[in-house]
């Protein structure tokens, strides 16, 4: 009787050793959830997949409108509360939005995600009324000049504790840090009508103020993506009492790794009572308005 022998290349992938990443997939898959198998399959696709990609990244901005209200105390006493929307207008400024999250563990549920938000603005305005403004006074019809700068950091840890194939929903926490610079200052008249002299004052401010909140992310269909999240918080700490709202949805397209664009809405909401050293006041500031954004997915 002759014995017979098995070739390996009968096997059907040139070589044993070769089909077995191949296999144990296939034995992982049939044990899993149809759902789970689906996101499986679409990770070993290489298409781009804001479920499954270890990487995304948009950078946007803004067409914004905003309701601030700012007031800056001095050492004599409670400072005058100014819109500055009202009174200093929208005028030119930057304003400019970058998002990014990095995925990983083997479960794909794990995110860290960052953020930041910048808005600065220079104007200037006439004021029919004096103005008490840290410890410089504005007298009436002043022309006065303004500075406005606001930056929003976060950072924060986001869990997928629901994941489908087409869906993904999250909770997450994590910390804002706003970083606010404001001032005024004009060129008055010195006593007597003799000249002029420069006359101003700024408050700066650091609130930092930890958030949670919940995301969404759902594919609409083919390269089309929704994506919206909410966050908020209310804090009373010391010398800060504060509280922040800020919500996002957005559609995007992704048809490419590297390419993919989007239209959204952002409202930020934040409300701040602040004594410090730095800056003795009050700032409610509120922005909302459309987005257009670039974004990444690998």
């Amino acid at each position: 009787m002759s014995s017979s022998k098995i070739s390996p290349r009968t096997i059907g992938c040139g070589r044993i050793h070769p089909c077995l990443p191949a296999l144990f997939l296939t034995l992982f898959a049939t044990g899993a959830s149809a759902e789970e198998q689906g996101i499986l399959m679409e990770a070993m696709s290489g298409a781009p997949s804001l479920l499954n990609d270890t990487f995304t990244a948009t950078l946007g901005s803004f067409i914004l409108e905003s309701d601030t209200k700012v007031r800056l105390d001095g050492s004599s006493g409670q400072g005058t509360e100014i819109n500055w929307s009202d009174s200093f207008g929208g005028g030119d400024g930057t304003r400019f939005r970058v998002d990014g999250a990095w995925r990983f563990g083997d479960s794909r549920r794990h995110k860290l995600r960052g953020m930041w938000f910048n808005f600065s603005q220079n104007r200037s305005a006439e004021f029919d009324r004096e103005i008490n403004w840290g410890d410089a006074t504005f007298p009436i019809n002043t022309t006065i000049e303004s500075v406005y700068e606001f930056d929003i950091y976060e950072l924060a840890y986001e869990y997928a504790f629901l994941r489908r194939e087409n869906l993904e929903l999250s909770g997450s926490f994590g910390l804002h840090l706003a970083q606010f610079k404001v001032g005024l200052s004009a060129e008055v008249e010195t006593g007597g009508g003799t000249g002029t002299a420069e006359i101003g004052d700024e408050g700066k401010l650091n609130a930092p103020l930890p958030v949670i909140g919940g995301r969404a992310i759902w594919r609409i269909s083919g390269d089309f993506w929704l994506d919206a999240m909410v966050q908020f918080f209310a804090l009373e700490y010391e010398n800060v009492d504060g509280r922040l709202i800020d919500t996002r949805i957005g559609v995007l397209w992704q048809p490419k790794k590297w390419g993919g664009i989007g239209i959204g809405y952002n409202r930020f909401d934040m409300d701040v009572d602040v004594a410090r050293e730095r800056y003795t006041g009050k700032l409610d500031w509120i922005y909302d308005g459309p987005q257009i954004f670039y974004s990444v997915s690998f």
